[in-house]
């Protein structure tokens, strides 16, 4: 008997096309929206540019009153002394109530607000000041944004309390009979039912009034901050003031450099200059030769580090930036210098384990130059039997290069100006090393030309330890 097997047929449900999709995410969207909306409920900076808008016609009111009364009579009596005295003391009360808006839009607006005046240096009379305040620009436009904030605080305050008022009322009313009278029937359905309501309403009436925030943080940024052109102009003439006192210094700075070498060649090349009778012995002779070689060598280093700083003013130092592998840069001057260490001063220079294939945008001349003037320094500073450590590590976008000494350290007044130029820590000492106190300013430069950057730890007594950063490249 043969038995027909039939193969069930699956079960397939079409779609009615009929019935309407809903568009992925429409949903989710949705909700992100309502609760970005609900979020400002939660944001300080919407209460404090409500609190400012509420104070605005209380403090607008002040000002028209104290700056128009007191310009009114400070003008009537202006023929004698009582008035000129009224008016200047108007002036001075609306420089005071224009800092006083200033911070309050900082603070309460968050707006980004200049100052309302550039600093200078000139030391003048107080008729003189007063005068060069009478002619900036933002004296005049402070004044007549004083004048309007009564216009504008009396639409803003009437706007806060309209639009904020009625939701404010229907959360804290609820919750304060909750509080007070306990939480009876009565007392809980109002809250449940009036409660997400009136959150909703404070939440739009906090959107409302930070627009209109905004709006007023950008006019008392135009007028209660000096202008770009004015800040340009200043800076131009800040920077061309601090060029010039830059160029005196270094002058005064290189004079005083150039007359101990100087000093010192011309005595011993006048006493071999003596009549054969009066020179001194071929010893003598051999030992003033090598001091006059030694000191024509530190006046080419000094023009040489001259050069390369007149070139950083003026943008013009060059380095060939691309990616290199810094460990065998590092132990190439380890190399160098560690044998003169330990002949000379006896002291180790060590290399710390370093990581392999760490990979830098550098100049490799250019660094290993750095290197070279700050493990030179590290030497010289520590005393015998000291120790100068190297170690090489990497972060996350940056490599970088710790030098470190036992030295005698730099003190906490020394370290914020180690990297000026003509700078000694200890002007004796440096002296002794051979060095213009323009190393630490060089090495600075020319990290910086390689997009790094150099900065320095140090405790007295315990030691230095000086830090070069360099941008993290990918291994080429």
């Amino acid at each position: 008997m043969e038995t027909t097997a039939t193969e069930p047929t699956p079960s397939t449900t079409e779609a009615d096309p009929s019935t309407p999709e809903t568009p992925p995410f429409r949903t989710s969207v949705a909700a992100d929206k309502f609760v970005r909306f609900v979020h400002i409920v939660f944001e300080p900076r919407a209460y404090t540019t409500a609190l400012y808008l509420l104070l605005s016609f209380p403090l607008g009111l002040m000002y028209f009153v104290v700056l128009v009364g007191g310009a009114v009579f400070g003008a009537l009596f202006a023929a004698v002394l009582i008035g000129v005295l009224i008016l200047v003391a108007v002036m001075i009360l609306a420089w005071g109530f224009a800092l006083l808006e200033r911070d309050l839009a900082i603070w309460l607006l968050g707006a980004q607000v200049a100052p309302l005046s550039l600093p200078s240096t000139d030391v003048v009379s107080t008729w003189r000041m007063l005068g060069r305040h009478l002619r900036q620009k933002t004296t005049w436009r402070s004044f007549a944004y004083l004048l309007v904030k009564m216009p504008f605080g009396f639409f803003a305050t009437t706007l806060t309390v309209a639009v904020a008022g009625p939701p404010t009322f229907g959360i804290l009313y609820p919750l304060i009979r909750v509080l007070t009278e306990g939480p009876t029937p009565d007392n809980i359905g109002p809250l449940i039912v009036l409660g997400p309501i009136s959150v909703l309403g404070l939440a739009l009436a906090l959107h409302v009034l930070g627009f209109v925030g905004r709006a007023w943080g950008r006019f008392a940024a135009d007028m209660l901050g000096v202008g770009v052109e004015e800040r340009q102009v200043w800076e131009a003439r800040r920077r061309a003031e601090e060029a010039d006192r830059s160029r005196r210094e270094l002058i005064v700075n290189v004079s005083h450099e150039l007359r101990t070498p100087i000093a010192s060649i011309q005595a011993h090349v006048d006493s071999l200059l003596l009549p054969e009778a009066d020179r001194p012995d071929q010893k003598e002779i051999d030992r003033r030769l090598r001091v006059t070689a030694a000191e024509t060598r530190r006046l080419a280093d000094l023009i040489e580090d001259l050069l390369m700083l007149a070139r950083a003013d003026s943008q013009e130092l060059k380095v060939s930036n691309r990616a290199i592998d810094v460990g065998p840069i590092v132990e190439q001057v380890i190399q160098a210098l560690a044998p003169l260490a330990r002949n000379e001063r006896q002291v180790t220079v060590s290399l710390e384990e370093t990581p392999a294939h760490l990979w830098a945008i550098a100049d490799p001349d250019r660094l290993a130059q750095v290197l070279t003037n700050l493990v030179r320094n590290a030497i010289n500073y520590t005393p015998e039997g000291g120790v100068v450590s190297i170690r090489v590590g990497s972060a996350a976008d940056h490599i970088q290069i710790a030098v470190a000494d036992t030295g005698v350290g730099i003190s906490a007044d020394d370290l914020t100006h180690i990297f000026e130029r003509f700078y000694r820590a200890d002007s004796s000492r440096t002296r002794d090393t051979g060095g213009f106190g323009l190393g630490l300013s060089i090495a600075r430069e020319l990290l910086e030309a390689m997009g790094g950057s150099l900065s320095a730890t140090s405790q007295t007594g315990l030691g230095s330890t000086f830090w070069i950063s360099l941008r993290r490249a990918e291994q080429s």
